[in-house]
């Protein structure tokens, strides 16, 4: 829950901070490339492991556990650590033996933890305990949707603006919503330029225009076929 005496004073130094993070970051990199697993040290010589957590083949985010060293000897880890601490210039900030105090476990137990973790990532995909990450991203897609319906709504520009694969976006759209990603954006258009009608005395040319149909034409057929009367018959009835 907290980092160990030695991690902590690590992290109070912009120096070895830095290498922290870079040695987060180099994991990431290999469980990318990899997507497994990844068992290793640390700038500063303690054992890590990474897994990845991986949705439709995309890594989404990583379950880590470390601070653990697999020195079976604890003079020769006090002076490696130490070694780490000089490096660093932060001997005078060790006040305490605590510092030299990090979990020893064997490579055999290691392993076993980490074989534990990679499980996990299993569960919570399974559980769908990051569902709510994904739905929040359909959310803030129909509000992006529904903002610029006039313009240009292809899967090419979606992607770019929210930063997914096609692959992913496809997923999203046929898991939350049942359908594709183009018919949503057309039932968008199509409810409301049905609001439109009812609300607003706007021409339907214009109407067709606010919400992205560039071809009066299309849209009129487009209306008449998914809502079962032509757009002016429409407003008729429900002004």
């Amino acid at each position: 829950e907290t980092h160990c005496a030695f991690c902590s004073l690590m992290q109070s130094n912009d120096a070895s901070y830095c290498k922290c993070l870079e040695s987060n970051e180099l994991s990431f990199q290999h469980c990318r490339k990899s997507s497994a697993l990844f068992i290793y040290h640390c700038h500063a010589g303690l054992v890590e492991a990474t897994a990845p957590l991986i949705d439709n083949d995309i890594v989404i985010g990583y379950v880590m556990f470390g601070q653990i060293s697999d020195s079976q000897n604890q003079k020769d880890l006090t002076e490696h650590l130490h070694s780490v601490i000089e490096k660093y210039c932060l001997t005078d900030q060790v006040d305490t033996d605590q510092i030299y105090q990090v979990t020893q476990k064997s490579q055999e137990q290691i392993l076993a933890a980490a074989q534990i973790l990679d499980a996990c990532t299993f569960y919570v995909l399974l559980k769908e305990m990051i569902s709510l990450q994904r739905k929040n991203f359909m959310k803030n897609l129909n509000t992006f949707l529904l903002e610029h319906l006039s313009e240009d709504l292809s899967v090419d520009r979606l992607t770019q603006e929210f930063h997914v694969s096609r692959n992913k976006l496809y997923n999203s759209c046929k898991r939350y919503l049942r359908t594709g990603i183009a018919e949503h954006v057309k039932s968008l258009r199509i409810q409301e330029s049905k609001r439109l009608l009812r609300e607003t005395d706007l021409k339907i040319i214009q109407i067709a225009d606010k919400v992205g149909f560039t071809d009066y034409n299309y849209f009129c057929r487009v209306f008449k076929k998914e809502v079962g009367m032509p757009a002016k018959q429409y407003r008729k009835v429900n002004k």
